[in-house]
Protein backbone atom coordinates (compact mmCIF):
# COMPACT_ATOMS: atom_id res chain seq x y z
CA UNK A 1 0.00 0.00 0.00
CA UNK A 2 1.04 3.79 -0.72
CA UNK A 3 -0.13 6.42 1.58
CA UNK A 4 0.50 9.68 1.94
CA UNK A 5 -0.05 11.17 5.44
CA UNK A 6 -0.59 15.13 4.91
CA UNK A 7 -1.22 17.96 7.78
CA UNK A 8 0.50 16.07 10.85
CA UNK A 9 3.07 17.91 13.36
CA UNK A 10 6.19 15.42 12.54
CA UNK A 11 8.36 14.90 15.32
CA UNK A 12 11.29 13.45 12.58
CA UNK A 13 14.03 13.22 15.34
CA UNK A 14 15.83 14.71 18.35
CA UNK A 15 16.03 18.62 16.85
CA UNK A 16 13.29 18.78 13.61
CA UNK A 17 9.69 19.14 13.56
CA UNK A 18 7.41 19.89 10.96
CA UNK A 19 4.23 21.64 12.47
CA UNK A 20 2.56 21.02 9.37
CA UNK A 21 4.70 18.08 7.07
CA UNK A 22 3.60 15.06 4.97
CA UNK A 23 5.28 11.36 5.02
CA UNK A 24 5.07 9.49 1.61
CA UNK A 25 5.00 5.63 2.74
CA UNK A 26 5.61 2.76 0.03
CA UNK A 27 6.53 -0.88 0.68
CA UNK A 28 6.86 -0.37 4.31
CA UNK A 29 9.71 2.16 3.33
CA UNK A 30 9.53 5.95 4.33
CA UNK A 31 10.02 7.62 0.33
CA UNK A 32 9.47 11.23 1.16
CA UNK A 33 8.90 13.75 4.11
CA UNK A 34 8.31 17.42 3.28
CA UNK A 35 6.71 20.59 4.79
CA UNK A 36 2.90 20.29 3.18
CA UNK A 37 3.49 23.91 1.54
CA UNK A 38 6.49 22.47 -0.83
CA UNK A 39 4.43 20.25 -2.52
CA UNK A 40 1.26 21.53 -3.15
CA UNK A 41 0.74 20.84 -6.80
CA UNK A 42 1.95 17.54 -6.84
CA UNK A 43 0.16 14.74 -8.04
CA UNK A 44 -0.11 12.21 -5.46
CA UNK A 45 -3.29 10.05 -7.17
CA UNK A 46 -1.59 6.86 -6.79
CA UNK A 47 -1.36 7.37 -3.06
CA UNK A 48 -4.07 6.86 -0.41
CA UNK A 49 -4.44 9.96 1.03
CA UNK A 50 -4.64 10.59 4.82
CA UNK A 51 -5.44 13.89 6.48
CA UNK A 52 -4.35 13.70 10.14
CA UNK A 53 -5.62 17.25 10.90
CA UNK A 54 -2.55 18.07 12.69
CA UNK A 55 -2.01 14.98 14.86
CA UNK A 56 1.37 14.16 16.43
CA UNK A 57 3.53 11.88 14.46
CA UNK A 58 6.18 9.94 15.71
CA UNK A 59 8.56 6.63 15.13
CA UNK A 60 7.25 4.23 17.20
CA UNK A 61 8.53 3.33 20.64
CA UNK A 62 10.89 0.45 21.10
CA UNK A 63 10.81 -1.17 24.54
CA UNK A 64 13.96 -3.16 25.18
CA UNK A 65 13.24 -4.12 28.66
CA UNK A 66 9.83 -5.94 29.33
CA UNK A 67 9.03 -9.56 30.48
CA UNK A 68 5.16 -9.92 28.79
CA UNK A 69 1.70 -8.63 29.15
CA UNK A 70 -2.08 -10.02 30.14
CA UNK A 71 -0.75 -13.35 31.68
CA UNK A 72 1.63 -13.65 29.09
CA UNK A 73 5.36 -14.00 30.07
CA UNK A 74 8.73 -14.14 27.67
CA UNK A 75 9.82 -17.08 30.23
CA UNK A 76 7.30 -19.84 28.93
CA UNK A 77 6.03 -17.55 25.70
CA UNK A 78 5.17 -20.02 22.84
CA UNK A 79 4.56 -18.53 19.44
CA UNK A 80 1.01 -18.10 19.55
CA UNK A 81 1.73 -16.27 22.87
CA UNK A 82 4.34 -14.61 20.86
CA UNK A 83 1.74 -13.15 18.17
CA UNK A 84 -0.57 -12.19 20.76
CA UNK A 85 1.95 -9.94 22.80
CA UNK A 86 3.00 -8.53 19.27
CA UNK A 87 -0.43 -7.52 18.81
CA UNK A 88 -0.96 -5.96 22.49
CA UNK A 89 2.18 -4.19 21.83
CA UNK A 90 1.28 -2.87 18.72
CA UNK A 91 -1.68 -1.14 20.33
CA UNK A 92 0.41 0.71 22.85
CA UNK A 93 2.45 2.45 20.49
CA UNK A 94 5.78 -0.31 20.85
CA UNK A 95 6.64 -1.30 17.65
CA UNK A 96 9.62 -2.80 18.35
CA UNK A 97 10.27 -4.85 21.26
CA UNK A 98 13.29 -7.07 23.01
CA UNK A 99 11.84 -10.42 24.78
CA UNK A 100 13.20 -10.60 28.29
CA UNK A 101 13.92 -13.03 30.17
CA UNK A 102 13.80 -12.94 33.79
CA UNK A 103 15.96 -13.84 37.05
CA UNK A 104 13.57 -16.79 37.80
CA UNK A 105 14.31 -18.84 34.86
CA UNK A 106 16.74 -21.88 35.58
CA UNK A 107 19.58 -22.87 33.09
CA UNK A 108 17.40 -25.18 31.53
CA UNK A 109 14.31 -22.66 31.49
CA UNK A 110 16.91 -20.24 29.63
CA UNK A 111 17.77 -22.91 27.21
CA UNK A 112 14.37 -23.56 26.53
CA UNK A 113 13.15 -19.89 26.00
CA UNK A 114 16.34 -18.98 24.05
CA UNK A 115 16.01 -22.20 21.41
CA UNK A 116 12.42 -21.62 21.05
CA UNK A 117 12.87 -17.69 19.97
CA UNK A 118 15.63 -18.46 17.46
CA UNK A 119 12.76 -18.89 14.83
CA UNK A 120 10.08 -16.58 15.73
CA UNK A 121 9.44 -14.17 13.54
CA UNK A 122 6.55 -11.17 14.52
CA UNK A 123 3.32 -10.64 12.77
CA UNK A 124 2.52 -7.26 14.58
CA UNK A 125 5.16 -5.23 16.73
CA UNK A 126 9.33 -6.07 15.84
CA UNK A 127 10.42 -9.32 17.71
CA UNK A 128 14.03 -7.41 17.69
CA UNK A 129 15.67 -9.99 19.87
CA UNK A 130 16.02 -11.29 23.70
CA UNK A 131 17.30 -9.64 26.92
CA UNK A 132 18.66 -11.89 29.55
CA UNK A 133 18.04 -10.28 32.82
CA UNK A 134 20.30 -12.77 34.29
CA UNK A 135 21.27 -15.01 36.07
CA UNK A 136 24.43 -13.13 37.35
CA UNK A 137 23.09 -10.96 39.70
CA UNK A 138 23.54 -10.19 43.15
CA UNK A 139 21.72 -11.46 46.06
CA UNK A 140 21.62 -8.48 47.70
CA UNK A 141 19.05 -6.86 44.89
CA UNK A 142 16.96 -9.71 44.75
CA UNK A 143 13.77 -7.71 43.56
CA UNK A 144 10.92 -10.63 43.09
CA UNK A 145 13.24 -12.86 42.24
CA UNK A 146 14.18 -16.33 44.15
CA UNK A 147 18.26 -16.87 45.33
CA UNK A 148 18.71 -20.14 44.75
CA UNK A 149 18.53 -18.90 40.89
CA UNK A 150 21.06 -16.17 40.64
CA UNK A 151 24.90 -17.44 39.93
CA UNK A 152 28.21 -16.84 39.44
CA UNK A 153 28.95 -15.34 36.07
CA UNK A 154 29.93 -18.60 34.34
CA UNK A 155 32.18 -18.24 30.97
CA UNK A 156 31.31 -21.72 29.97
CA UNK A 157 27.44 -21.32 30.50
CA UNK A 158 27.50 -18.22 28.72
CA UNK A 159 29.06 -20.09 25.25
CA UNK A 160 26.36 -22.20 26.15
CA UNK A 161 23.43 -19.45 25.71
CA UNK A 162 25.58 -17.75 22.52
CA UNK A 163 25.59 -20.78 20.94
CA UNK A 164 21.83 -21.53 21.24
CA UNK A 165 20.96 -18.71 19.88
CA UNK A 166 21.56 -15.17 17.54
CA UNK A 167 18.83 -13.63 19.17
CA UNK A 168 20.60 -12.68 22.28
CA UNK A 169 20.99 -9.02 21.91
CA UNK A 170 21.61 -8.08 25.64
CA UNK A 171 22.00 -9.29 29.26
CA UNK A 172 22.16 -7.65 32.42
CA UNK A 173 24.91 -8.46 35.03
CA UNK A 174 26.03 -7.53 38.43
CA UNK A 175 29.30 -6.21 37.93
CA UNK A 176 30.82 -6.85 41.32
CA UNK A 177 30.46 -10.29 40.84
CA UNK A 178 34.10 -12.37 40.07
CA UNK A 179 34.03 -13.47 36.77
CA UNK A 180 31.95 -10.34 35.38
CA UNK A 181 34.41 -8.59 33.37
CA UNK A 182 35.17 -11.44 31.38
CA UNK A 183 31.67 -12.80 30.56
CA UNK A 184 31.11 -8.43 29.84
CA UNK A 185 34.46 -9.04 27.07
CA UNK A 186 32.68 -12.30 26.09
CA UNK A 187 29.09 -10.69 25.36
CA UNK A 188 30.66 -7.42 23.79
CA UNK A 189 32.82 -9.27 21.14
CA UNK A 190 29.77 -11.09 20.25
CA UNK A 191 28.15 -7.68 19.95
CA UNK A 192 25.93 -8.16 22.70
CA UNK A 193 24.48 -5.00 24.79
CA UNK A 194 26.08 -5.28 28.21
CA UNK A 195 24.19 -3.52 31.22
CA UNK A 196 24.84 -3.77 34.23
CA UNK A 197 21.76 -3.85 37.47
CA UNK A 198 20.38 -6.01 39.77
CA UNK A 199 23.83 -4.89 41.21
CA UNK A 200 25.85 -3.59 44.39
CA UNK A 201 28.28 -2.39 42.30
CA UNK A 202 30.26 0.55 42.40
CA UNK A 203 31.56 2.73 39.38
CA UNK A 204 35.23 1.34 39.92
CA UNK A 205 33.67 -2.24 39.05
CA UNK A 206 32.76 -1.33 35.83
CA UNK A 207 34.71 -1.58 32.61
CA UNK A 208 34.51 -0.70 28.91
CA UNK A 209 32.45 -3.49 28.23
CA UNK A 210 29.29 -1.73 30.44
CA UNK A 211 26.62 0.04 27.72
CA UNK A 212 25.07 0.83 31.08
CA UNK A 213 22.36 0.35 33.72
CA UNK A 214 19.51 -1.52 33.70
CA UNK A 215 16.26 0.02 35.40
CA UNK A 216 18.12 3.15 36.61
CA UNK A 217 17.63 3.71 40.75
CA UNK A 218 15.84 0.24 40.86
CA UNK A 219 17.59 -3.27 42.13
CA UNK A 220 20.60 -0.64 42.94
CA UNK A 221 22.25 1.33 45.37
CA UNK A 222 21.02 5.00 45.57
CA UNK A 223 22.62 8.37 45.02
CA UNK A 224 25.69 8.65 47.67
CA UNK A 225 27.20 11.77 48.81
CA UNK A 226 30.73 9.70 49.30
CA UNK A 227 30.35 6.24 47.58
CA UNK A 228 30.03 6.41 43.63
CA UNK A 229 27.36 4.07 43.02
CA UNK A 230 25.96 3.41 39.49
CA UNK A 231 23.11 6.06 40.25
CA UNK A 232 25.95 8.63 41.00
CA UNK A 233 27.75 6.98 37.58
CA UNK A 234 24.51 7.89 35.48
CA UNK A 235 24.74 11.52 36.12
CA UNK A 236 28.30 11.71 34.42
CA UNK A 237 26.84 11.27 31.34
CA UNK A 238 29.33 8.14 29.52
CA UNK A 239 26.76 5.70 30.29
CA UNK A 240 22.53 4.64 28.67
CA UNK A 241 20.11 4.49 31.06
CA UNK A 242 17.00 2.23 30.93
CA UNK A 243 14.29 4.46 33.04
CA UNK A 244 11.33 3.12 34.78
CA UNK A 245 9.21 6.44 34.58
CA UNK A 246 5.48 5.44 35.76
CA UNK A 247 5.91 7.32 38.76
CA UNK A 248 5.76 4.65 41.61
CA UNK A 249 9.47 2.89 40.18
CA UNK A 250 11.06 6.24 40.57
CA UNK A 251 9.10 9.03 42.21
CA UNK A 252 8.04 12.32 39.93
CA UNK A 253 10.40 14.75 41.90
CA UNK A 254 13.69 12.23 41.62
CA UNK A 255 12.53 11.80 37.53
CA UNK A 256 12.73 15.85 37.07
CA UNK A 257 16.35 15.85 38.93
CA UNK A 258 17.08 13.02 35.74
CA UNK A 259 15.41 15.56 32.79
CA UNK A 260 17.36 17.93 33.94
CA UNK A 261 20.94 16.42 34.84
CA UNK A 262 20.91 13.66 32.28
CA UNK A 263 21.70 13.75 28.79
CA UNK A 264 18.61 13.62 26.35
CA UNK A 265 20.73 11.24 24.61
CA UNK A 266 21.16 8.71 27.16
CA UNK A 267 18.14 8.46 28.51
CA UNK A 268 15.88 4.98 27.43
CA UNK A 269 12.58 4.51 28.51
CA UNK A 270 11.42 0.97 29.40
CA UNK A 271 8.07 -0.58 30.77
CA UNK A 272 9.79 -3.15 32.54
CA UNK A 273 6.04 -4.52 31.92
CA UNK A 274 5.20 -7.78 33.55
CA UNK A 275 1.69 -10.29 33.41
CA UNK A 276 -0.07 -7.79 35.21
CA UNK A 277 0.12 -5.45 32.70
CA UNK A 278 -3.82 -4.93 31.24
CA UNK A 279 -5.39 -7.10 33.84
CA UNK A 280 -8.32 -5.79 36.71
CA UNK A 281 -7.17 -5.35 39.96
CA UNK A 282 -6.21 -8.37 41.76
CA UNK A 283 -3.74 -10.92 42.92
CA UNK A 284 -1.33 -12.61 40.62
CA UNK A 285 1.56 -15.00 40.86
CA UNK A 286 4.43 -13.97 38.85
CA UNK A 287 7.88 -15.12 38.68
CA UNK A 288 8.31 -16.79 42.35
CA UNK A 289 5.83 -14.31 44.39
CA UNK A 290 2.77 -13.83 44.96
CA UNK A 291 1.66 -9.78 43.32
CA UNK A 292 -0.83 -7.98 44.13
CA UNK A 293 -1.89 -5.41 41.25
CA UNK A 294 -3.83 -2.17 42.13
CA UNK A 295 -4.46 1.25 39.96
CA UNK A 296 -0.49 1.70 38.42
CA UNK A 297 1.30 -0.59 40.91
CA UNK A 298 2.32 -4.39 41.06
CA UNK A 299 3.93 -5.08 44.27
CA UNK A 300 4.95 -8.69 45.83
CA UNK A 301 3.66 -9.51 49.14
CA UNK A 302 6.78 -9.13 50.58
CA UNK A 303 7.04 -5.78 49.10
CA UNK A 304 8.71 -5.81 45.83
CA UNK A 305 8.05 -3.97 42.80
CA UNK A 306 7.14 -6.87 40.42
CA UNK A 307 8.09 -5.43 37.25
CA UNK A 308 5.43 -2.67 36.09
CA UNK A 309 1.94 -2.41 34.60
CA UNK A 310 2.37 0.77 31.89
CA UNK A 311 3.18 0.86 28.36
CA UNK A 312 6.11 3.05 27.18
CA UNK A 313 3.23 5.73 26.29
CA UNK A 314 1.88 5.80 29.23
CA UNK A 315 5.82 6.70 30.66
CA UNK A 316 6.03 9.43 28.15
CA UNK A 317 2.67 10.87 29.27
CA UNK A 318 4.24 11.30 33.00
CA UNK A 319 7.77 12.22 31.53
CA UNK A 320 5.47 15.22 29.02
CA UNK A 321 3.94 16.25 32.40
CA UNK A 322 6.93 17.05 34.20
CA UNK A 323 8.19 19.25 30.96
CA UNK A 324 10.27 16.70 28.13
CA UNK A 325 9.39 18.39 24.68
CA UNK A 326 7.56 16.08 21.73
CA UNK A 327 11.83 15.66 20.25
CA UNK A 328 13.01 14.60 23.70
CA UNK A 329 9.98 12.22 23.93
CA UNK A 330 11.40 10.69 20.44
CA UNK A 331 15.02 10.11 21.68
CA UNK A 332 13.57 8.50 25.45
CA UNK A 333 10.94 6.29 23.44
CA UNK A 334 12.70 5.09 20.26
CA UNK A 335 16.20 6.68 18.86
CA UNK A 336 18.57 5.89 21.76
CA UNK A 337 17.78 2.40 22.37
CA UNK A 338 18.04 1.78 18.47
CA UNK A 339 21.28 3.65 18.60
CA UNK A 340 22.33 1.47 21.54
CA UNK A 341 20.89 -1.92 19.80
CA UNK A 342 22.64 -0.56 16.27
CA UNK A 343 19.43 -0.70 14.52
CA UNK A 344 19.16 3.16 14.24
CA UNK A 345 20.03 3.26 10.01
CA UNK A 346 16.59 1.51 9.73
CA UNK A 347 14.10 2.64 12.72
CA UNK A 348 14.09 5.68 15.73
CA UNK A 349 13.45 8.70 12.79
CA UNK A 350 11.28 9.87 10.04
CA UNK A 351 13.65 10.27 7.58
CA UNK A 352 13.40 8.68 3.99
CA UNK A 353 14.24 5.54 4.02
CA UNK A 354 13.08 4.08 7.31
CA UNK A 355 10.88 2.08 8.36
CA UNK A 356 7.54 3.67 8.39
CA UNK A 357 6.87 2.25 11.99
CA UNK A 358 4.80 5.58 13.26
CA UNK A 359 2.56 6.09 16.04
CA UNK A 360 0.07 8.64 15.56
CA UNK A 361 -0.87 10.76 18.52
CA UNK A 362 -2.95 13.49 19.37
CA UNK A 363 -1.39 16.85 21.45
CA UNK A 364 -1.54 15.25 25.43
CA UNK A 365 0.02 11.65 23.15
CA UNK A 366 -3.16 9.55 23.48
CA UNK A 367 -2.66 7.27 20.73
CA UNK A 368 -5.06 7.71 17.74
CA UNK A 369 -3.29 5.06 15.30
CA UNK A 370 0.08 2.55 15.00
CA UNK A 371 1.79 1.64 11.52
CA UNK A 372 3.61 -1.00 11.49
CA UNK A 373 5.24 -2.76 8.11
CA UNK A 374 3.46 -0.42 6.20
CA UNK A 375 -0.32 -1.27 7.78
CA UNK A 376 -2.41 0.31 9.93
CA UNK A 377 -3.03 -1.29 13.41
CA UNK A 378 -5.95 0.29 14.23
CA UNK A 379 -8.36 0.56 10.99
Amino acid sequence: MKYLLKHGHLIVDGIREYLDGSLLIEDEKIVDIFSQSEKLNHDFSDFKIVDLNGLVVMPGFYDTHTHGIDMMSFDDADYDAMNKISYEFALDGSTSFLASLSYDLSKEGFYRQLERLETYESKYSRFMGIHMEGPFLSKKHLGVGNPEMFLMPDIELVKDFLNKTSKLKQMTIAYELDGAKQVGKLLKDNGVVVMCGHSDALCDDLDENVDGFTHLFNAMRGLHHRDKTLVNCAFENKWYCELIADGNHVDRNVLRLVLNNIDVDKIILVSDSSIARNLEDGEYNFMSKRCIKKGSTFISKDGHYAGSVVSINDEMKVLYELGAKYTDLLMYSSLNAHRLYKSDKLYGTLDKGKYSDIVIMDDDLNIKNVMIKGEFIYD
